[in-house]
Protein backbone atom coordinates (compact mmCIF):
# COMPACT_ATOMS: atom_id res chain seq x y z
CA UNK A 1 0.00 0.00 0.00
CA UNK A 2 2.36 2.47 1.32
CA UNK A 3 5.05 1.34 -0.85
CA UNK A 4 3.23 1.89 -3.69
CA UNK A 5 3.43 5.82 -3.48
CA UNK A 6 7.09 5.46 -2.05
CA UNK A 7 8.26 3.85 -5.60
CA UNK A 8 6.22 7.17 -7.24
CA UNK A 9 8.50 9.37 -4.76
CA UNK A 10 11.47 6.70 -5.68
CA UNK A 11 10.49 7.70 -9.21
CA UNK A 12 10.95 11.80 -8.66
CA UNK A 13 14.65 10.65 -7.63
CA UNK A 14 14.85 8.76 -10.95
CA UNK A 15 13.88 12.41 -12.12
CA UNK A 16 16.27 14.09 -10.79
CA UNK A 17 19.22 11.65 -11.72
CA UNK A 18 17.98 11.71 -15.30
CA UNK A 19 18.26 15.29 -15.35
CA UNK A 20 21.89 14.89 -14.18
CA UNK A 21 22.59 13.04 -16.72
CA UNK A 22 20.94 14.98 -19.53
CA UNK A 23 23.36 18.23 -17.93
CA UNK A 24 26.10 16.09 -18.93
CA UNK A 25 24.76 15.16 -22.37
CA UNK A 26 23.94 18.67 -23.17
CA UNK A 27 27.32 20.11 -22.07
CA UNK A 28 29.71 16.97 -24.13
CA UNK A 29 27.48 17.96 -27.00
CA UNK A 30 27.59 21.52 -26.79
CA UNK A 31 30.61 22.66 -25.13
CA UNK A 32 32.61 19.92 -26.20
CA UNK A 33 31.79 20.01 -29.93
CA UNK A 34 32.37 23.85 -29.76
CA UNK A 35 36.47 23.47 -28.53
CA UNK A 36 36.55 20.78 -31.16
CA UNK A 37 35.08 23.10 -33.82
CA UNK A 38 37.96 25.65 -32.76
CA UNK A 39 40.41 23.15 -32.93
CA UNK A 40 39.68 21.89 -36.06
CA UNK A 41 39.53 25.63 -37.68
CA UNK A 42 42.80 26.41 -36.22
CA UNK A 43 44.12 23.32 -37.61
CA UNK A 44 42.57 23.49 -41.25
CA UNK A 45 45.41 24.26 -43.25
CA UNK A 46 47.71 22.03 -41.13
CA UNK A 47 49.80 19.64 -43.46
CA UNK A 48 47.97 16.78 -41.85
CA UNK A 49 44.09 16.91 -42.55
CA UNK A 50 43.37 13.82 -40.88
CA UNK A 51 43.37 16.22 -37.19
CA UNK A 52 41.06 18.50 -38.64
CA UNK A 53 38.66 15.76 -40.27
CA UNK A 54 38.65 14.04 -36.74
CA UNK A 55 37.58 17.45 -34.94
CA UNK A 56 35.18 18.56 -37.41
CA UNK A 57 33.48 15.00 -37.81
CA UNK A 58 33.27 13.68 -34.00
CA UNK A 59 31.76 17.55 -33.33
CA UNK A 60 28.99 17.35 -35.91
CA UNK A 61 27.87 13.65 -34.39
CA UNK A 62 27.92 14.98 -30.89
CA UNK A 63 25.24 17.84 -32.20
CA UNK A 64 23.69 15.38 -34.24
CA UNK A 65 23.14 13.43 -31.49
CA UNK A 66 21.88 15.91 -28.77
CA UNK A 67 19.79 17.13 -31.51
CA UNK A 68 18.16 13.75 -31.72
CA UNK A 69 17.64 13.05 -28.30
CA UNK A 70 15.67 15.75 -28.34
CA UNK A 71 13.09 14.44 -31.12
CA UNK A 72 12.83 11.38 -29.61
CA UNK A 73 13.58 11.96 -25.93
CA UNK A 74 15.48 8.48 -24.93
CA UNK A 75 17.74 9.40 -22.82
CA UNK A 76 19.37 5.77 -22.31
CA UNK A 77 20.22 5.58 -26.18
CA UNK A 78 21.72 8.90 -26.49
CA UNK A 79 23.94 8.62 -23.74
CA UNK A 80 25.29 5.10 -25.26
CA UNK A 81 25.61 6.79 -28.82
CA UNK A 82 27.22 9.71 -27.03
CA UNK A 83 29.97 6.99 -25.28
CA UNK A 84 30.52 5.19 -28.17
CA UNK A 85 31.67 8.75 -29.91
CA UNK A 86 33.74 9.91 -26.86
CA UNK A 87 35.54 6.65 -27.16
CA UNK A 88 35.86 7.16 -30.83
CA UNK A 89 37.14 10.59 -30.46
CA UNK A 90 39.67 9.07 -28.08
CA UNK A 91 41.37 6.16 -30.02
CA UNK A 92 41.00 8.92 -32.94
CA UNK A 93 43.01 11.50 -31.20
CA UNK A 94 45.95 9.30 -30.15
CA UNK A 95 45.62 7.35 -33.44
CA UNK A 96 46.78 10.81 -35.29
CA UNK A 97 48.82 12.47 -32.29
CA UNK A 98 47.11 15.73 -32.03
CA UNK A 99 48.47 18.88 -32.41
CA UNK A 100 52.18 18.84 -31.88
CA UNK A 101 51.40 15.12 -30.69
CA UNK A 102 49.69 16.63 -27.30
CA UNK A 103 46.82 13.95 -28.05
CA UNK A 104 47.20 11.94 -24.83
CA UNK A 105 46.54 15.51 -22.48
CA UNK A 106 43.40 15.67 -24.22
CA UNK A 107 42.19 11.97 -22.78
CA UNK A 108 41.93 12.48 -19.15
CA UNK A 109 38.39 14.23 -18.64
CA UNK A 110 36.72 11.75 -20.59
CA UNK A 111 36.85 8.81 -17.73
CA UNK A 112 34.79 10.77 -15.72
CA UNK A 113 32.44 11.80 -18.36
CA UNK A 114 31.64 7.92 -19.23
CA UNK A 115 30.91 7.61 -15.46
CA UNK A 116 28.46 10.48 -16.07
CA UNK A 117 26.92 9.47 -18.93
CA UNK A 118 26.60 5.44 -18.15
CA UNK A 119 26.35 5.11 -14.83
CA UNK A 120 29.31 2.70 -12.76
CA UNK A 121 29.15 -0.99 -13.77
CA UNK A 122 28.51 0.23 -17.92
CA UNK A 123 31.00 3.14 -17.59
CA UNK A 124 34.12 0.29 -15.77
CA UNK A 125 33.40 -1.80 -18.46
CA UNK A 126 33.79 0.77 -21.33
CA UNK A 127 36.77 2.50 -19.86
CA UNK A 128 38.48 -0.81 -19.38
CA UNK A 129 38.23 -1.57 -23.06
CA UNK A 130 39.33 2.14 -23.78
CA UNK A 131 42.20 1.45 -21.44
CA UNK A 132 43.24 -1.89 -22.93
CA UNK A 133 42.56 -0.20 -26.88
CA UNK A 134 45.21 2.62 -26.13
CA UNK A 135 47.60 0.42 -24.70
CA UNK A 136 47.79 -1.84 -27.63
CA UNK A 137 48.39 1.52 -29.58
CA UNK A 138 50.72 3.15 -27.55
CA UNK A 139 52.68 -0.30 -27.12
CA UNK A 140 52.95 -1.43 -30.38
CA UNK A 141 54.24 1.87 -32.06
CA UNK A 142 53.98 0.47 -35.82
CA UNK A 143 49.88 0.21 -35.52
CA UNK A 144 49.78 4.20 -35.31
CA UNK A 145 51.29 7.35 -37.64
CA UNK A 146 51.55 8.90 -34.35
CA UNK A 147 55.39 8.38 -32.57
CA UNK A 148 54.90 8.67 -28.69
CA UNK A 149 57.87 8.16 -26.33
CA UNK A 150 57.88 5.30 -24.49
CA UNK A 151 58.32 6.76 -21.07
CA UNK A 152 55.58 9.18 -22.32
CA UNK A 153 53.07 6.17 -22.56
CA UNK A 154 53.62 4.56 -19.41
CA UNK A 155 53.49 7.54 -17.36
CA UNK A 156 50.12 7.99 -19.51
CA UNK A 157 48.87 4.73 -19.09
CA UNK A 158 49.61 5.12 -15.34
CA UNK A 159 48.18 7.99 -14.92
CA UNK A 160 44.51 6.89 -17.19
CA UNK A 161 44.33 4.18 -14.35
CA UNK A 162 44.51 6.28 -11.46
CA UNK A 163 41.85 8.62 -12.66
CA UNK A 164 39.66 5.86 -13.80
CA UNK A 165 40.22 4.10 -10.27
CA UNK A 166 39.06 7.65 -8.66
CA UNK A 167 36.07 8.00 -11.05
CA UNK A 168 35.40 4.51 -10.30
CA UNK A 169 35.11 5.03 -6.19
CA UNK A 170 33.89 7.92 -6.23
CA UNK A 171 30.61 7.21 -8.46
CA UNK A 172 30.38 4.02 -6.73
CA UNK A 173 30.31 4.87 -3.01
CA UNK A 174 28.31 8.20 -4.43
CA UNK A 175 25.92 5.19 -5.73
CA UNK A 176 26.10 2.96 -2.80
CA UNK A 177 25.83 6.12 -0.40
CA UNK A 178 22.11 6.84 -2.26
CA UNK A 179 21.15 3.33 -2.04
CA UNK A 180 21.56 3.18 1.42
CA UNK A 181 19.76 6.66 2.14
CA UNK A 182 16.72 5.62 0.09
CA UNK A 183 16.37 2.41 2.05
CA UNK A 184 16.93 4.37 4.95
CA UNK A 185 14.27 7.21 4.31
CA UNK A 186 11.69 4.63 3.08
CA UNK A 187 12.03 2.44 6.41
CA UNK A 188 11.70 5.99 8.11
CA UNK A 189 8.56 6.68 6.17
CA UNK A 190 6.99 3.60 6.56
CA UNK A 191 7.42 3.62 10.14
CA UNK A 192 6.18 7.22 10.19
CA UNK A 193 3.42 6.62 8.08
CA UNK A 194 2.07 3.16 9.89
CA UNK A 195 0.09 2.54 13.02
CA UNK A 196 2.41 0.25 14.97
CA UNK A 197 -0.22 -2.31 16.38
CA UNK A 198 -1.77 -2.86 13.07
CA UNK A 199 0.75 -2.01 10.57
CA UNK A 200 -1.94 -0.54 8.92
CA UNK A 201 -1.70 3.10 7.24
CA UNK A 202 -2.08 6.07 9.46
CA UNK A 203 -3.36 9.33 9.38
CA UNK A 204 0.20 10.68 8.82
CA UNK A 205 0.17 8.68 5.68
CA UNK A 206 -2.65 10.47 4.29
CA UNK A 207 -1.84 13.92 5.02
CA UNK A 208 1.87 13.57 3.93
CA UNK A 209 2.12 10.76 1.01
CA UNK A 210 -1.94 10.16 -0.35
CA UNK A 211 -3.10 13.99 -0.32
CA UNK A 212 -0.05 15.59 -2.66
CA UNK A 213 0.32 12.67 -5.09
CA UNK A 214 -3.79 12.39 -5.48
CA UNK A 215 -3.52 16.22 -6.28
CA UNK A 216 -0.48 16.21 -7.95
CA UNK A 217 -2.20 12.92 -10.15
CA UNK A 218 -5.77 12.72 -9.81
CA UNK A 219 -6.24 10.19 -13.17
CA UNK A 220 -3.97 7.57 -10.74
CA UNK A 221 -7.00 7.81 -8.29
CA UNK A 222 -10.39 8.84 -9.08
CA UNK A 223 -13.06 7.98 -9.14
CA UNK A 224 -12.13 7.21 -5.52
CA UNK A 225 -13.77 5.36 -3.47
CA UNK A 226 -13.90 6.01 0.67
CA UNK A 227 -15.41 3.45 3.27
CA UNK A 228 -15.31 4.51 6.62
CA UNK A 229 -15.44 2.10 8.85
CA UNK A 230 -15.93 1.78 13.01
CA UNK A 231 -16.50 -1.16 15.53
CA UNK A 232 -19.18 -1.59 17.19
CA UNK A 233 -19.55 -1.61 20.52
CA UNK A 234 -15.87 -1.27 20.81
CA UNK A 235 -15.63 0.26 24.25
CA UNK A 236 -18.58 -2.25 25.69
CA UNK A 237 -15.68 -5.08 24.60
CA UNK A 238 -12.34 -3.51 25.99
CA UNK A 239 -14.49 -2.88 29.18
CA UNK A 240 -15.26 -6.70 29.33
CA UNK A 241 -12.53 -8.18 28.37
CA UNK A 242 -9.26 -5.78 28.44
CA UNK A 243 -7.43 -3.78 25.94
CA UNK A 244 -4.95 -6.81 24.57
CA UNK A 245 -8.36 -8.60 23.73
CA UNK A 246 -9.35 -4.91 22.17
CA UNK A 247 -6.12 -4.83 20.74
CA UNK A 248 -6.52 -8.59 19.16
CA UNK A 249 -9.49 -7.43 17.67
CA UNK A 250 -8.38 -4.48 15.91
CA UNK A 251 -5.57 -6.57 14.79
CA UNK A 252 -7.66 -9.76 13.08
CA UNK A 253 -10.36 -6.89 11.66
CA UNK A 254 -6.89 -5.52 9.87
CA UNK A 255 -5.71 -8.73 8.77
CA UNK A 256 -9.53 -8.89 7.25
CA UNK A 257 -9.16 -5.95 5.26
CA UNK A 258 -5.60 -6.99 3.98
CA UNK A 259 -7.94 -9.85 2.75
CA UNK A 260 -10.34 -7.85 1.04
CA UNK A 261 -8.55 -4.87 -0.96
CA UNK A 262 -6.51 -4.73 -3.74
CA UNK A 263 -2.59 -4.25 -4.19
CA UNK A 264 -3.64 -0.35 -5.14
CA UNK A 265 -6.32 0.20 -2.22
CA UNK A 266 -5.47 1.87 1.03
CA UNK A 267 -6.53 0.53 4.84
CA UNK A 268 -5.88 3.18 7.34
CA UNK A 269 -6.49 2.96 11.30
CA UNK A 270 -7.26 6.57 11.48
CA UNK A 271 -8.79 5.95 15.04
CA UNK A 272 -9.36 3.99 18.16
CA UNK A 273 -11.24 1.80 16.17
CA UNK A 274 -12.28 4.15 12.97
CA UNK A 275 -10.56 2.89 10.00
CA UNK A 276 -10.79 4.36 6.53
CA UNK A 277 -10.84 2.57 3.30
CA UNK A 278 -9.68 4.16 0.21
CA UNK A 279 -10.23 2.48 -3.02
CA UNK A 280 -8.96 4.18 -6.12
CA UNK A 281 -10.75 3.42 -9.77
CA UNK A 282 -13.60 2.28 -8.08
CA UNK A 283 -17.17 3.71 -8.73
CA UNK A 284 -20.08 3.69 -6.17
CA UNK A 285 -21.84 -0.04 -6.58
CA UNK A 286 -18.19 -1.89 -6.65
CA UNK A 287 -17.81 0.14 -3.49
CA UNK A 288 -21.20 -0.62 -1.38
CA UNK A 289 -20.02 -4.49 -2.67
CA UNK A 290 -16.68 -4.78 -0.47
CA UNK A 291 -18.10 -2.93 2.57
CA UNK A 292 -20.81 -5.33 2.44
CA UNK A 293 -18.43 -8.15 1.73
CA UNK A 294 -16.21 -7.23 4.88
CA UNK A 295 -19.21 -6.38 6.89
CA UNK A 296 -20.60 -10.27 6.52
CA UNK A 297 -16.95 -11.46 7.15
CA UNK A 298 -16.01 -9.22 10.21
CA UNK A 299 -20.08 -10.25 11.68
CA UNK A 300 -18.84 -14.42 10.73
CA UNK A 301 -15.63 -14.74 11.85
CA UNK A 302 -14.91 -15.44 15.88
CA UNK A 303 -12.60 -12.97 17.16
CA UNK A 304 -12.32 -13.69 20.42
CA UNK A 305 -11.03 -16.59 22.11
CA UNK A 306 -11.90 -15.97 25.46
CA UNK A 307 -16.07 -16.15 24.07
CA UNK A 308 -16.50 -17.83 21.41
CA UNK A 309 -20.32 -16.67 20.99
CA UNK A 310 -19.47 -12.99 21.64
CA UNK A 311 -20.20 -11.39 17.47
CA UNK A 312 -17.49 -8.43 16.84
CA UNK A 313 -19.63 -6.35 13.83
CA UNK A 314 -18.87 -3.51 11.97
CA UNK A 315 -20.60 -0.67 10.96
CA UNK A 316 -19.71 1.03 7.33
CA UNK A 317 -20.19 4.33 5.50
CA UNK A 318 -19.32 4.80 2.03
CA UNK A 319 -18.98 8.11 -0.49
CA UNK A 320 -17.31 8.43 -3.71
CA UNK A 321 -14.75 11.44 -4.40
CA UNK A 322 -14.65 12.40 -8.18
CA UNK A 323 -11.78 14.78 -8.14
CA UNK A 324 -9.11 15.74 -5.72
CA UNK A 325 -10.88 18.93 -4.66
CA UNK A 326 -13.97 16.87 -3.22
CA UNK A 327 -11.60 14.70 -1.07
CA UNK A 328 -12.88 16.78 1.87
CA UNK A 329 -16.53 16.93 1.06
CA UNK A 330 -16.46 12.97 0.11
CA UNK A 331 -14.61 12.05 3.58
CA UNK A 332 -17.48 14.53 5.33
CA UNK A 333 -19.74 12.23 3.53
CA UNK A 334 -18.39 8.76 4.35
CA UNK A 335 -18.52 9.40 7.83
CA UNK A 336 -21.73 10.91 7.53
CA UNK A 337 -22.98 7.48 6.33
CA UNK A 338 -21.66 5.70 8.91
CA UNK A 339 -23.43 7.43 11.61
CA UNK A 340 -26.31 6.78 9.39
CA UNK A 341 -25.44 2.82 9.66
CA UNK A 342 -25.28 3.04 13.38
CA UNK A 343 -28.74 5.12 14.23
CA UNK A 344 -30.38 2.59 12.15
CA UNK A 345 -29.18 -0.33 14.06
CA UNK A 346 -25.02 -1.26 13.44
CA UNK A 347 -23.64 -3.96 11.57
CA UNK A 348 -24.94 -2.06 8.34
CA UNK A 349 -23.32 -0.81 5.15
CA UNK A 350 -24.88 3.20 4.32
CA UNK A 351 -23.64 4.94 1.08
Amino acid sequence: MQTQLIKHDKKQVDKIDARRRHYILAFVSYITSLVMFIYGIKNIHAEEILLPVILFGTGLLFLVNIIVFQISDNLDRACAVEAILVGFFVLSLVFQGGYNNTALYWVFPFPAILFGLLGVRKALIFNFLLLTSLAVMLYIPDLIPAQYKDAEASRFIASLVIVIIVCWINDFYRERSHQAMDKLQESKELQANTDALTLLANRRFIDSSLMPNLAEQPELFVPLALIMCDIDHFKRLNDRYGHNVGDDVLKAISMLFKRNIRQQDFACRIGGEEFLLILPHTNHTDALNVAEKIRQQVSQEKMLKQDKHYQVTASFGVAICESAEQYDEALKLADKMLYSAKNAGRNQVAG
